[in-house]
């Protein structure tokens, strides 16, 4: 870690001090999301009384949140007490584009943050710990808190968007009959790949109640004209008739088992030389700094999966009849692994 000018540069411990508390900063910039600071500044600076009343919260306690934050970018202080937006702290706005707002939420409200507290037990017994922090699985967790579940949904979604644009930016669609989004929630990406290729039709495939209300966004979209709307479940099979399918931070979720009985469907809906896109992260073989390490840990904490290396991903593949073509990096934190049917 470089030191300030004029200062010495920080010892070690300091730097680890700064490492361990790090979870300090990620919840106020949580708070900060849930009370919607960000949007209560978009039209300017703001006294941090005024701030507290607008947002329902006590103004001392807010004013340190917002130091604290303020202290590393997110916010600035123009004069004592009045705090202002930077660039950094656009993106915790609820209305701008790339917005992590709803992801800010999420990762620190009790169904991502419960269970990480158990990250110990994770690694010691190898299991998630979704069950013992929240007294149930984390989508049942959420079924029965709809408020953060809307919160997860929403961050899902805006993730949906960086990586649709990226998506369409790297990889040419346009090849593509029939283009199946395999656990493709309301279509987001779906409706990126067939706005790059206007001959395609489409199937978005999911659970049945999700399917149930993926009508409307799609229509909002403007692709619903072009869309088969199917449910189901993805380890039982995926629907015939695409010549593409594309899933999107679906194989992660899924230890490697569970994942080539996924893939294994896929490839039986598939006609030979079909096409399958995976958006996800992927761990550097060099293990240089990215989030896909800590998305790991996630997957560790809350589900059965797991990031994984190009070469876990070739043998994945393999194993299920795919020959992964190529990894394609994008300016987002995914990259799209490319496979054919074999």
């Amino acid at each position: 870690m470089i030191a300030p000018s004029g200062h010495t540069a920080l010892a070690p411990s300091d730097v680890m001090l700064a490492l361990v508390t790090d979870y300090w900063v990620s919840q106020a910039a949580g708070v900060a999301a849930r009370l919607g600071v960000a949007d209560h500044l978009a039209d300017g600076p703001r006294g941090g009384d005024e701030l507290a009343r607008a947002v329902g919260a006590h103004p001392q306690a807010l004013h340190r949140v917002l130091r604290l934050l303020a202290s590393r970018g997110v916010f600035s202080q123009p004069t004592p007490g009045v705090f202002a937006l930077t660039p950094l702290g656009e993106t915790l706005r609820s209305d701008t584009p790339g917005s992590v707002r709803n992801y800010a939420i999420t990762v620190t409200a009790p169904g991502h943050w419960l269970p990480w507290g158990r990250l110990l037990d994770s690694v010691r017994t190898g299991t998630p710990m979704a069950r013992e922090a929240l007294g149930m699985d984390l989508f049942d967790f959420y079924a029965q808190h709809p408020e953060e579940a809307g919160f997860f949904s929403a961050a899902m979604g805006d993730l949906s968007a960086l990586a649709a644009s990226e998506l369409v930016r790297v990889y040419d669609c346009t090849t593509a009959r029939t283009i199946a989004d395999v656990g493709g929630a309301h279509g987001v990406l779906l409706a990126a790949a067939l706005r790059a290729n206007p001959r395609a039709r489409g199937i978005l495939f999911d659970l049945p109640h999700v399917i149930a209300t993926a009508a409307a966004a799609l229509d909002a979209q403007g692709v619903a004209e072009r869309c088969e709307l199917v449910s189901g479940d993805f380890f039982a099979a995926v629907p015939e008739g695409a010549d593409l399918h594309i899933l999107k931070l679906i194989v992660h979720d899924w230890d490697d088992e569970r994942a080539t009985q996924l893939l294994t469907n896929c490839h039986r809906a598939l006609p030979p030389g079909g096409k399958l896109l995976l958006v996800e992260m992927v761990l550097p073989s060099d293990n240089r700094p990215g989030l896909a390490q800590a998305l790991d840990l996630t997957m560790l904490v809350l589900l059965s999966g797991r990031e994984r290396t190009e070469a876990e991903y070739r043998d994945l593949l393999g194993g299920a009849g795919f020959r992964l073509e190529r990894v394609i990096p994008t300016r987002s934190m995914f990259s799209v692994i490319e496979a054919t049917r074999i």
